[in-house]
């Protein structure tokens, strides 16, 4: 089974821009947003963007607003209204999502960046909660130095008061400063493990 993970990110991300292109921009509206020196090259709203490869979704984005920047000192993609992604296997299965109230993506750096209210969940079943998460697609990982709350299907809960850091599956994860363990059923399936050196 061909996985789908974050990493994939950039390339969906790319590929929306194409969608981004055929959209005409109110002028108007974006400089009611925001300062005339800061307006995005394009602007979308109501976007639900599908990136599919052979023929198989892969990734399905939805977001109230998208800006996109060009410019020499500014590329990336923004979210500022919040925004949803659901990653799919071959089959369309739901393998893992992301939800946040804020978003922003950097195309050259591959390195992106959800915050407020951020939920991830993986193919295991595990849920993920914390106000900022961080995904380095060069780095392969995705981290935070905010604290996190992780709760698996079997009810096994851990929270990471200094943040965490997984592989992009989120499958594996490593916690800093951990507190508030709860423990109500016990799963020998946990890829986890604990560090409490604080560097």
């Amino acid at each position: 089974m061909i996985k789908f993970n974050i990493k994939h990110l950039s390339i969906f991300i790319i590929a929306t821009v194409l969608l981004f292109s055929c959209e005409t921009t109110d002028l108007e509206k974006i400089k009611a947003l925001t300062n005339k020196e800061e307006l995005p090259d394009v602007i979308i709203e109501n976007l639900e963007a599908v990136y599919s490869l052979n023929g198989n979704t892969k990734v399905k984005l939805l977001t109230p607003k998208a800006y996109k920047y060009t410019s020499e000192t500014k590329q990336y993609s923004l979210f500022p209204d919040g925004i949803n992604l659901m990653f799919y296997d071959k089959n369309f299965n739901l393998h893992s999502s992301l939800t946040a109230d804020y978003g922003i993506y950097y195309e050259k750096k591959k390195f992106a960046k959800a915050k407020g209210n951020v939920i991830l969940t993986n193919v295991n079943g595990s849920v993920l909660k914390t106000e900022e998460l961080l995904i380095d697609e060069n780095e392969e990982k995705i981290y935070s130095v905010v604290p996190v709350n992780i709760k698996d299907k079997d009810g096994f809960e851990i929270t990471g008061e200094g943040g965490f850091e997984s592989n992009l599956d989120f499958t594996v994860y490593r916690f800093t400063d951990v507190s508030g363990v709860k423990i109500i059923k016990e799963n020998e399936s946990n890829n986890f493990f604990i560090d409490n050196n604080k560097k």
